[in-house]
């Protein structure tokens, strides 16, 4: 089964905490802290596989978690690094938010490998925090929390030739002659299931990417069928390649298939029907006397006035085939390769969160005393006017919202027991 979108969840790995201790040696009465930084969180990493042609990987495994960094030890030591995820992807592949459908990024062209969430910082050590009115910091730095996100990617072909056309006009065929695609040939009736790639080598020239597109029937555009979910493929194209039936082995007008055709790539995207048009007149070996040069002289006579060159083929032998490849290559020669890349659409946001430690504790040495303290203290009280009523208010929501409240009433707080913090205290009422 051939997927081209696929729905993941992604995340970067946590940073580690840091550590708290303390040194305890031999004959070192109050040994100063010692507490290592936690490890760096894993990124998150998108990578082109040139080998990958479908998201088929994706319907079994959908979540890609990056490691998470290790906490900090004693002694200084550093806590290991997460390890990264890299999640391997086809090229072309275009990665949005989920919910809103925005471009995060475009795996497309020179874009090969692309850090999309980078993991958390490690948190700091206490021995960070030893300053000479704070010499035994009881806190350290928690590690900053990873990115996680709902992702859809969606896979929309890298081709220089879209072969487009109806059911069973000898697409597969085609393609199987002249590149080393390997498509399923058979008198299907209703569409093949893949869009197949393969590269075309021109001797004496260079080559081309040429995809088969299927999916094109009446109505393709809005849903009908498989249409809907391929017509994506034919946007990074610039030359479409428009086969028919014209000995109409099935009884099907040719001139009716491709205006019926170019009126679903018009609905679909009208600039997608203003490329560059070659017509593959297939099935000429099918003809029996005369019949063929009335056939394509009308094909001609109503199309090549339009720009749009016929070329008679047949598939099965090889007639006429090396001529309209060698066309498809002078065309894409007169029109240089505009690279169509999504552009980012997505601003991933770090969390914001005040990642400074503190502590709350209640003093061992005077009753009904708490001691709160902390870089994140320390910060707010040097940017809080206590003596506005605006201040205060500040003050007293800093409290409540970074649970400093609620670590008071666990510790077993009453009406009327003093909060200290670096040198001010008050009075705790509910």
């Amino acid at each position: 089964m051939f997927a081209d979108r696929a729905v993941i969840r992604i995340r970067s790995g946590k940073g580690g905490d840091g550590h708290v201790s303390f040194r305890r040696e031999k004959y070192v009465a109050n040994g100063g802290p010692d507490g290592g930084d936690g490890g760096r969180g894993g990124d998150l990493i998108f990578e082109v596989d040139t080998g990958l042609n479908t998201l088929n990987e994706f319907r079994y495994n959908r979540k890609y978690f990056a490691g998470d960094g290790e906490p900090g030890s004693k002694k200084r030591c550093h806590g290991a690094d997460g390890a990264d995820m890299v999640v391997k992807v086809p090229p072309g592949t275009i990665i949005r938010e989920l919910h809103s459908g925005q471009v995060i990024t475009d795996m497309s062209y020179e874009n090969k490998r692309e850090v999309l969430l980078k993991g958390g910082n490690g948190g700091k050590g206490n021995q960070h925090y030893a300053t000479p009115a704070m010499q035994v910091p009881k806190y350290a730095q928690p590690g900053k929390p990873g990115i996680e996100l709902e992702v859809q990617l969606e896979l929309k072909v890298i081709a220089d030739v879209g072969l487009v056309g109806f059911p069973n006009v000898g697409k597969s065929t085609l393609l199987s002659r002249v590149t080393n695609a390997q498509p399923k040939i058979a008198n299907y009736h209703f569409t093949t299931l893949n869009p197949n790639l393969g590269v075309v080598d021109l001797e004496g020239a260079d080559g081309f990417v040429i995809a088969d597109i299927p999916g094109l029937i009446e109505g393709a555009s809005e849903g009908i069928g498989l249409g809907h979910e391929f017509l994506r493929h034919i946007e990074r194209t610039r030359v479409l390649i428009h086969m028919v039936d014209a000995a109409s082995t099935e009884g099907r007008d040719p001139i009716e298939d491709i205006y019926a055709i170019n009126k679903e790539l018009e609905a679909y995207k009208e600039d997608i029907a203003k490329r560059p048009q070659i017509i593959a007149a297939n099935k000429i070996d099918c003809f029996y006397g005369d019949e063929k040069e009335s056939v394509i002289s009308h094909l001609k006579e109503t199309f090549e006035p339009q720009g749009i060159p016929v070329f008679p083929i047949s598939a099965v032998t090889g007639e006429g085939v090396r001529e309209l490849l060698f066309h498809a290559k002078h065309i894409l020669d007169e029109h240089p390769e505009e690279k169509k890349i999504f552009e980012k659409e997505y601003e991933i946001v770090e969390p914001d969160f005040a990642n400074e430690p503190f502590t709350v504790e209640k003093s061992e040495e005077e009753e009904g005393v708490f001691v709160v303290e902390g870089p994140r203290i320390e910060r707010m009280l040097g940017y809080t006017n206590l003596d506005s009523e605006k201040g205060f208010e500040f003050f007293q929501k800093f409290l409540k919202t970074n649970g400093i409240l609620e670590q008071l009433e666990e510790l077993g707080i009453e009406e009327g027991d003093t909060v200290k913090m670096y040198g001010l205290q008050f009075d705790y009422y509910k």
